[in-house]
């Protein structure tokens, strides 16, 4: 199929007709403010809506992937994925430790997402590996700029998590990108 074959599909609806945000916080012994959890919890509601929306991305280039090198991309495309994946739980475990709600559901998730959609045009094993690379850049740039947030707000230990994030993320990138470099920059 080409790509002059894709068709967008109407939504039954606004995506967020129903969709609720929860911003209760619950009492707990956490040695941070009240003040400093609700704006850290808020910062990490973010990240965890937009860490779902990059495992979804990448799991849509993981499942359609076509040509050349499919199956190296497929198990490569898995293997990131299920790095993001790690990532979603850590962050919505983090949230509920603080004392906040993980707002998750993939409507939630698709509301709060500030990360641009992905190119969903993508067939080729050089198309999914240019666009996944550009979401991951922009999900990598989006974590970084949470964690500085959040250690402006004085949350060391959650600045730290975040930087661990970065890590993975950032190697993720990088074997990703290689598949890409031919010796001329890029």
């Amino acid at each position: 199929m080409s790509q002059k074959n894709v068709k967008e599909m109407p939504l039954h609806g606004p995506v967020s007709a129903d969709t609720k945000i929860i911003s209760r916080m619950y009492k707990n012994r956490v040695a941070l403010s009240d003040v400093v959890k609700k704006k850290v919890v808020d910062l990490l509601n973010v990240s965890l809506a937009e860490a779902f929306d990059m495992y979804s991305q990448i799991k849509f280039a993981h499942w359609n992937v076509k040509g050349l090198n499919f199956y190296q991309l497929h198990l490569l495309f898995d293997k990131i994925a299920e790095d993001v994946e790690g990532q979603v739980d850590e962050i919505a475990e983090r949230i509920t430790a603080l004392g906040g709600v993980a707002n998750a559901t993939v409507r939630q998730a698709a509301t709060s997402s500030r990360l641009p959609e992905y190119k969903v045009e993508a067939i080729s094993g050089p198309d999914h590996l240019k666009s996944l690379s550009a979401a991951l850049a922009n999900y990598a740039k989006a974590l970084r700029d949470v964690s500085e947030e959040v250690d402006n707000a004085g949350d060391d230990p959650t600045h730290d998590f975040f930087n661990q994030m970065i890590i993975v993320v950032e190697q993720d990138l990088y074997f990703l990108e290689s598949h890409l470099e031919s010796g001329d920059s890029q």
